[in-house]
């Protein structure tokens, strides 16, 4: 390892175990503090290594296609609120209180990418590894003054909206940094880490969805980013493009999948099993999958069907033990399948139903049920 990596090696070190004591310790760092530390690894960075400009318009066609394809994402995400709904930003939107919250996020932003760009340009793969790390760090301490750990649901909520999306993030724009330079990793956060407080409403998506369209939208990115360049560079788009679109046209459906079948849009809806009382047909932590045609069509239900149904705000996933129909009017009764279970004490009547259980999959949804049961522990 050369000297000047050495010395940037140092410097990630150093930030990574500055970042630790801190997040450890749960400080909240000031905003405006973490944006000078950075500031000063970056002037410490230029000292050791001189800083390589790159023009803007040499990378131009890369910084449109990612600000692109990071746009249509957003667009995208924010149509389907047409359907689940939309909530108003919490953030003012006056200029002047519009610009208050923009400025600290592009404070960070600024210095954390110019500081990437001179861990990862040497391509020295243990610097780049670092860059990942100390840059998922400075996330954190950036995101920690917006939480109040008070209890491991809100820890929980943290590690799916912050960490993972910060893994995916930080991954993929140190490898647009070590390949394209500065210019291209600054685009898409400043679009995301922005946009938010600009925009006046939000689709109504919680938490996990919210994170997974994060780790997404820059893996899509990067995809797109490598089409693009390979255009650019005259290559044979048709033999060596073909891997990527086909990645990214994998990472678009499974997102419109995820968000469709997580916002109730489609026929068809998912749910995990918490409970053993369906046992030994459908186990804890197994995931069914429900046809929600039958909430408005209860005449086509038989006994014997697996019915998932809601009384008093509770979700039941019981077995059909018989139905009567009067004046077009169904009254079922239901029993889990658990051998020491007796006959329901309520009857499902059609505003109760959410349809019928189609098929399983196994102990996929088990991480789900440990989380809740450790989150309830802890309450």
């Amino acid at each position: 390892m050369k000297g000047n990596a050495k010395k940037i090696l140092i410097l990630e070190i150093l930030f990574i175990l500055f970042a630790s004591v801190i997040i450890f310790t749960g400080t909240k760092l000031n905003i405006y503090l973490l944006s000078l530390i950075l500031f000063t690894l970056f002037g410490a960075s230029v000292y050791f290594v001189s800083f390589k400009k790159i023009s803007f318009s040499s990378q131009k066609k890369a910084i449109i296609s990612v600000a692109l394809i990071t746009i249509s994402i957003i667009i995208i995400t924010y149509a389907i609120g047409f359907i689940c709904g939309y909530v108003r930003s919490p953030y003012s939107k006056n200029i002047i209180t519009m610009f208050l919250n923009v400025f600290p996020a592009i404070s960070v932003i600024i210095p954390a990418e110019l500081f990437r760009y001179q861990c990862c340009r040497d391509n020295n793969k243990y610097n780049i590894i670092l860059s990942v790390i100390a840059l998922i760090f400075a996330d954190i301490l950036f995101s920690m003054s917006f939480y109040t750990f008070d209890n491991n649901f809100v820890l929980l909520q943290f590690v799916c909206v912050v960490i993972l999306p910060s893994i995916s993030k930080n991954v993929v724009l140190s490898i647009f940094s070590n390949k394209y330079g500065y210019w291209v990793s600054l685009i898409y956060p400043l679009i995301v880490g922005t946009y938010e407080y600009i925009v006046p409403i939000m689709p109504a998506y919680d938490e996990y969805l919210t994170s997974i369209i994060s780790i997404v939208m820059p893996i899509i990115n990067l995809q797109f980013i490598k089409f693009y360049l390979r255009k650019r560079e005259k290559k044979d788009i048709r033999e060596k493009g073909t891997g990527s679109k086909i990645f990214v046209a994998l990472c678009v459906l499974f997102l419109l999948f995820v968000i469709g079948i997580y916002s109730n849009l489609f026929r068809y809806w998912v749910a995990t099993i918490a409970s053993g009382s369906m046992s030994p047909t459908i186990d804890v932590g197994d995931i069914v999958v429900i046809d929600k045609w039958y909430a408005e069509n209860p005449g086509g239900l038989k006994k014997g069907d697996i019915l998932v149904f809601k009384i008093r705000n509770t979700l039941y996933t019981h077995r059909i033990i018989n139905i009567t129909e009067k004046n077009n009017n169904y009254y079922i009764r239901t029993k889990g399948d658990y051998k020491d279970n007796a006959e329901d004490s309520w009857v499902v009547v059609k505003t109760d139903i959410i349809g019928k259980v189609n098929f399983k999959i196994k102990y996929l949804g088990l991480p789900s049920v440990w989380l809740h049961r450790l989150l309830a522990k802890g309450e």
